[in-house]
């Protein structure tokens, strides 16, 4: 496929998607999305990438779903219109989240509604501290349809998640740290140090090892600790039945020849 509103590219173990609707500040219309699709199929195919990055060009990360073309495609009163949109949206935001390789939002600028699904959809997020963060479907009177009202209350919990969609409330990239919308919040002439630190350690992992974990965390979030614990041991006998991994790594340490 030859995309038109996205790019993709896979350097030295990293897959970077980055979304390129600048002058529509990134928003999503239907053929960003199925580019999307597309990218992240490549990467959950490629045995070589150890994490995608996803980030936007120009002054937005994504402002969310593209309202001039639900306006246009007259969405609102199409609901089987709207609901095929919604499901489009849905499908690229299980894609990120079932790659099986950590995700690392990288935001510089505005990442507002659908914009901040898509972050809550990756592993993991760094922002400027003069980046815009927040969720502004109410104040234009529309229901989040990309996860918020799940996601969200999940990561921040209940009262903060309700203040932001309530509100429509926007956050600089350094109060979204605090909220724990991000991992952390630079400056802007840090943010590409920053996001090369926290990338350089994955490229030594396995891709085995580093779905195993995401999957397991994942998993965890949403069930009993002694069935996430469960999992867990059931999942580190599959790892070393089917690796030599960790047998390997413990030799190492025991020669000392991998520090901890």
């Amino acid at each position: 496929m030859v995309y038109q509103t996205i790019l993709y590219d896979k350097k030295n173990a990293i897959a970077t998607l980055t979304l390129n609707r600048p002058q529509a500040m990134n928003s999503m219309n239907p053929q960003l999305l199925d580019e999307m699709l597309d990218a992240l199929a490549d990467a959950h195919r490629d045995q070589a990438v150890r994490a995608l990055v996803l980030r936007g060009a120009g002054k937005a990360f994504c402002a969310g779903g593209d309202l001039k073309y639900i306006d246009e495609a007259k969405l609102f009163d199409d609901l089987g219109g709207h609901l095929k949109f919604l499901d489009h949206v849905r499908r690229v935001i299980t894609a990120i989240e079932s790659l099986p390789v950590p995700t690392i939002a990288v935001i510089a600028g505005h990442a507002l509604a659908g914009g901040l699904e898509l972050v809550n959809a990756c592993d993991l997020a760094i922002a400027t501290t003069t980046a815009t963060i927040g969720d502004q479907h109410a104040v234009y009177g529309i229901l989040p349809g990309g996860g918020s009202t799940a996601r969200l209350p999940r990561k921040i919990g209940m009262q903060r998640a309700l203040e932001l969609i309530y509100t429509g409330k926007k956050l600089t990239g350094a109060q979204a740290a605090e909220y724990g919308i991000v991992l952390r919040a630079v400056p802007p002439e840090q943010l590409e140090a920053a996001v090369e630190e926290l990338v350089a350690p994955l490229r030594e992992r396995s891709r085995e090892l580093l779905g195993a974990i995401k999957s397991l965390v994942r998993h965890s979030m949403e069930s009993p600790i002694a069935l996430a614990i469960e999992r867990e041991q059931l999942a580190v006998t599959k790892f070393n039945a089917t690796t030599k991994e960790s047998s390997a790594g413990a030799a190492a340490f025991s020669k000392g020849e991998r520090k901890a």
